[in-house]
């Protein structure tokens, strides 16, 4: 009877996971030790990882792993708990999963996947390799790979790997009932994908495409207005709805995910442009302007902190107190910050705030009039990168010692001109000291 019961808690993960997790407890509750209460736990595990509550998560394999230590998939969980939190000790795992049962190549591919995060593109592309000549249709083995030649920037194959992943972890694909692009002339859907910063790097593609085809976008809600001043194209904000009412007033032979344009138009240094593509509204840089003028010497916006917990924020994030040397009485700094700052923090380094330009679920088209008055921008790998870049206003981006595959190992930053790197070497802190004393405003 139990049996069944765990079947139909399997049966039912996604669509209904309390209703699944309460059946597993039922389970461990009348089969505290024998096998069946060991496949309730390892249920309820995964129930955990699907609602991304992490620490329960591992906290439950780890009792499985007590109970019997040589299941693969109990350490290749393990490891995927902690694979954004501690790519160091998760890699361990996958590499305990791997020796357990060496024909894991999903534990290999996602080993490879650490090493990317912590800086070793290459081994990850060694690694990703060997688990596709185990398992040819494991995509993420191949998206990793893909993201490994992009950090080494190598555009052709790299862009190329990546475009054969849409449906992968944060690429999540849409369906408008058309086939999907594949270099023909008609009118094509392209929708946004991942975060906002994304769809504004991945914009600067469209222009390319727009030489020989009609566009139709449809893209973040945030994003719309700034989107439909940018282009002269029919913009939807509509992304994230289940409904999509473009094609009550379009009829698209195509459709396109954002994150497939560079694999058509980004294989080379020079396919890049580097140029400012969106324009703020005018009427709000005026009056950013006026209230900027106002204030002393050079106006600078400052962010500290970057991504969710699921995109690598620990990597990506610094502390306010590691900006502290840029801080000066002269020149006057603006939070960009997108989450509520405390604001004893802003006023122990006197950093002004305007939240209704900032906050993550308001209108981009204010951060972007905002961003445009500033006379610079200093920021970690965040939205507020692109929004700088694609209105042509200098950031200097502080990148941690394993970057993003965006902001690659070594060299300039490709997408837009105004963005400079400067990559972390020790301490934040003395990274941003070595910054202060390198730069002349």
């Amino acid at each position: 009877m139990s049996e069944d019961l765990l079947l139909q808690a399997h049966a039912i993960i996604h669509d209904e996971p309390d209703t699944a997790l309460a059946i597993c407890n039922n389970i461990l509750n009348e089969h505290m030790e024998d096998e069946l209460a060991q496949k309730a736990l390892f249920m309820s595990g995964y129930i955990m990882m699907e609602a991304e509550r992490f620490g329960l998560a591992y906290n439950i394999y780890q009792r499985c792993a007590q109970i019997n230590p040589r299941i693969s998939e109990v350490w290749s969980n393990m490891g995927m708990c902690l694979e954004e939190y501690s790519p160091e000790k998760a890699k361990d795992y996958f590499k305990k999963a791997y020796k357990l049962n060496n024909n894991n190549a999903d534990a290999l591919a996602n080993q490879g996947l650490m090493y990317l995060q912590t800086g070793n593109p290459q081994r990850c592309i060694d690694l990703s390799g060997r688990a596709l000549t185990m398992k040819p249709t494991l995509r993420a083995a191949k998206h990793n790979m893909g993201l490994a030649q992009l950090m080494l920037r190598q555009w052709k194959e790299g862009w190329a790997n990546y475009h054969d992943t849409l449906g992968v972890k944060h690429r999540e694909g849409r369906d408008y009932g058309v086939p999907e692009w594949n270099g023909e002339k008609g009118t094509i859907v392209v929708y946004g994908e991942q975060g906002v910063g994304d769809e504004i790097m991945l914009a600067t593609c469209l222009k390319e495409l727009a030489e020989t085809n009609d566009i139709i976008l449809d893209c973040d809600k945030r994003l719309e207005g700034l989107f439909k001043r940018s282009f002269d194209f029919p913009v939807y904000g509509t992304r994230f709805r289940e409904q999509t009412p473009l094609l009550d007033d379009h009829k698209p032979d195509y459709q396109l995910a954002a994150g497939q344009l560079p694999y058509f138009f980004r294989n080379s240094e020079e396919s890049f442009p580097g140029s400012p593509h969106l324009v703020p509204d005018p009427e709000r840089k005026l009056q950013w302007r006026a209230l900027f003028d106002t204030f002393k010497g050079k106006k600078v916006g400052v962010a500290w902190r970057g991504g969710l917990k699921s995109t690598g924020q620990a990597r990506r994030s610094l502390a306010l107190e590691d900006l502290s040397p840029l801080f000066n009485d002269q020149d006057t700094f603006i939070s960009l910050e997108y989450k509520a700052v405390d604001q004893d923090q802003l006023d122990k380094y006197g950093i002004k705030s305007f939240p209704r330009a900032t906050a993550g679920g308001g209108d981009i088209d204010d951060l972007a009039a905002l961003v445009s008055e500033l006379d610079y921008v200093i920021c970690p790998c965040t939205t507020v990168v692109y929004v700088a870049g694609a209105t042509g206003v200098p950031c200097y981006v502080l990148t941690p010692n394993a970057p993003g595959y965006r902001y690659h190992l070594e060299g300039n930053f490709p997408w837009f001109s105004s963005v400079h790197l400067r990559r972390q070497r020790g301490t934040w802190l003395k990274t941003v000291e070595s910054f202060v004393k390198e730069v002349n405003w």
